[in-house]
């Protein structure tokens, strides 16, 4: 591969709306730079690749793995789908980056099979990103790749989350916290006081302790820290709290003369905030700790979410994240 060329293998059948939403977003992608290897059913992907591009290239695969599949031994054996096809370009440095905005227990469990754990890491970790009240974002991380986690996990993704800040986002010495039920050292459960002790300790970690769970969204911390199981759960409850709030706010908007007056001024507006409270939008996460440069969009992303996703790959393979990510968890 060229090494100016930064080559995406992308899954043209993840997502709640395939191919349609991969396809467009590929289409988005204008830069010469970028090439994208899009992977899926030609007979569908083919009739909306009316627009023909030169930097997208469709390899077929007709199988591809749903979004209420569940793990299952059949399914680890499968090796002819779009998930083990875009991981294998990427084992073979074949490509760059892999992004897929399907099944997310799937792929995160694929790519530990396909690429396998970088040295220092036990488990991996998805970061993604949140909006905040500062106008920046925060790394947030693990949101459902480990639900069965140590204090060591949390403490290496602690290390992790810190690099990632540093080298991808430019973030100087990036403000680490635990997601905990109170500020104090002494709260929460033995999972989270042991990751305390663990990460306080540790000197390339600028650990200001506890964030309680109305801190997440205020800028405090540029990297806050918790076990998969919980930031699911948080993740999906901040995503319904938004969509619930831009409902609730229209209908009573709608109530009145006034308030649908209102509506027409401020739409604009509705729109622009409904996507900067939607992590959705900023481009999925990164897996952490696997052999390579993997993104897991979420499965409603929009084609520019998509979109997105791809040029956060990008930004992390041109920042030569996953070396330095290598080295620095080695000597950990």
């Amino acid at each position: 591969m060229n090494s100016e060329r930064i080559v995406v293998a992308l899954d043209g059948m993840g997502g709640d709306n395939p191919p349609y939403v991969s396809v467009k977003a590929a289409q988005l992608i204008s830069e010469d730079n970028i090439e994208i290897i899009l992977v899926g059913d030609k007979d569908k992907i083919s009739p909306l690749l009316k627009d023909k591009r030169e930097n997208i290239a469709l390899v077929d695969c007709k199988k591809y793995i749903s979004m209420e599949e569940k793990i299952s031994t059949s399914l680890l054996k499968e090796k002819e789908n779009t998930m083990r096809k875009i991981l294998s370009f990427l084992k073979e440095k074949k490509a760059d980056v892999a992004v897929s905005a399907g099944n997310t227990a799937v792929f995160v469990t694929y790519a530990i099979s396909e690429l396998g754990m970088i040295k220092g890491v036990d488990r991996p970790a998805i970061a993604v990103l949140l909006p905040n009240a500062v106008g920046s974002v925060t790394i947030f991380l693990d949101v459902g790749a480990n639900v069965n986690t140590k204090p060591l996990h949390l403490f290496q993704s602690a290390l992790m989350g810190t690099l990632y800040a540093k080298i991808v986002f430019d973030v100087k010495n990036p403000k680490v916290g635990l997601l905990n039920i109170g500020s104090e050292s002494t709260k929460g459960d033995e999972l989270r006081r042991e990751a305390y002790k663990k990460i306080e300790e540790n000197k390339d970690i600028n650990f200001i302790g506890n964030i309680e769970g109305q801190e997440l969204f205020t800028g405090k911390a540029d990297i806050v820290i918790t076990d998969g199981f919980t930031g699911n759960v948080v993740l999906k409850v901040s995503e319904g709290i938004t969509r619930s709030f831009k409902t609730i706010l229209i209908k009573e908007l709608r109530s009145s003369l006034l308030g649908k007056i209102g509506i027409l001024l401020v739409k604009n507006n509705l729109r622009k905030f409904a996507k900067k409270a939607d992590y959705a939008e900023y481009g999925g996460g990164i897996l952490l700790g696997v052999n390579g440069n993997v993104i897991i969009s979420h499965g409603r992303s929009s084609p520019r979410a998509l979109y997105n996703a791809i040029k956060l790959g990008e930004k992390i393979v041109k920042s030569k994240f996953l070396e330095k990510l290598k080295n620095f968890m080695e000597g950990n």
